[in-house]
């Protein structure tokens, strides 16, 4: 039976607006309370969601000296091996060789620091190999959803996450920078859509972190709710609250852990599954 999955990118052009934290809880929320089976995909060089799971499932120690490690490893990095010879031809990796299973709904794919030793994407093909890699091995009948934490900048990874996914999501905190980092994910995102027509659709933006609302930051949410580009993303109805006991981490990244956070992700996380359900209904 087909579950007909949905790719997800996590993505902000701007850093330390929650982005791991916001994927990593609602696909713990989902795999725990809703049953939907996750795959996560780490495209960050600073792989914090492969940190943040792999510290929470007590896999530290397999991540650094066998996961982590040769050229047989298992990261994302062996989806970007870069051919050295014409004659020999790199295999595309099978779902074994590099996913890691967490627990019965919950899998990840990790990532690696080694990223930023990937060349640049001279003829366009790294881009379209996380695409690849879950359409030829049927991923999306494999799991409810595949969420893609993805690096704050524009890069290969970015171009790989939103070719390979059906929908992104934007985490956002209100500063006066906030309108910058959305304006530079829509651009990226117009220019691929305009090479590869791949169609990726709005899951809408969250506010993180919020700490009370000043007049100040009043006046900047008024602002950036104005612009035409996040009118047309929309918002989430709910947001996160500042959480200094999450965002230090005691008990690991994972939202539900911490009383103050659960009622935040638990709210976020069916809204987002209203929004994915408004679309299919379309």
């Amino acid at each position: 039976m087909k579950n007909n999955g949905k790719v997800v990118s996590f993505i902000n052009m701007k850093g330390g607006v929650g982005k791991t934290t916001l994927c990593i809880g609602i696909g713990y929320y989902l795999a725990k309370e809703q049953n939907k089976k996750i795959l996560f995909i780490d495209l960050d060089p600073q792989f914090n969601t492969t940190q943040s799971l792999v510290n929470e499932f007590d896999l530290e120690d397999e991540y650094l000296n066998e996961y982590s490690q040769g050229n047989n490893s298992k990261t994302v990095m062996r989806l970007f091996e870069t051919q050295t010879t014409l004659v020999k031809r790199i295999p595309m990796p099978k779902p074994n060789d590099i996913i890691i299973k967490l627990d019965e709904n919950m899998d990840l794919l990790p990532g690696t620091i080694d990223l930023i030793l990937v060349e640049s994407d001279k003829d366009g093909t790294k881009a379209k190999r996380v695409k690849r890699f879950i359409n030829d091995n049927k991923l999306k009948d494999l799991y409810d959803f595949i969420f893609i934490d993805c690096p704050p900048t524009i890069s290969v990874y970015t171009d790989a996450a939103l070719i390979a996914s059906d929908f992104y999501l934007v985490p956002n905190r209100i500063d006066r920078y906030s309108i910058l980092g959305i304006k530079l994910l829509k651009q990226a995102i117009d220019r691929i859509d305009d090479n590869e027509g791949i169609g990726i659709e709005p899951i809408g933006i969250v506010y993180t972190m919020i700490d009370g609302m000043t007049r100040k930051t009043e006046l900047l949410k008024q602002t950036f709710e104005k612009d035409t580009i996040v009118k047309d993303m929309g918002l989430f109805e709910n947001n996160t609250t500042y959480v200094k006991d999450l965002l230090v981490g005691l008990k690991g990244n994972i939202s539900s852990k911490y009383k103050k956070s659960r009622n935040d992700i638990t709210k976020i996380s069916l809204e987002f599954l209203e929004r994915i359900e408004s679309y299919e209904s379309e």
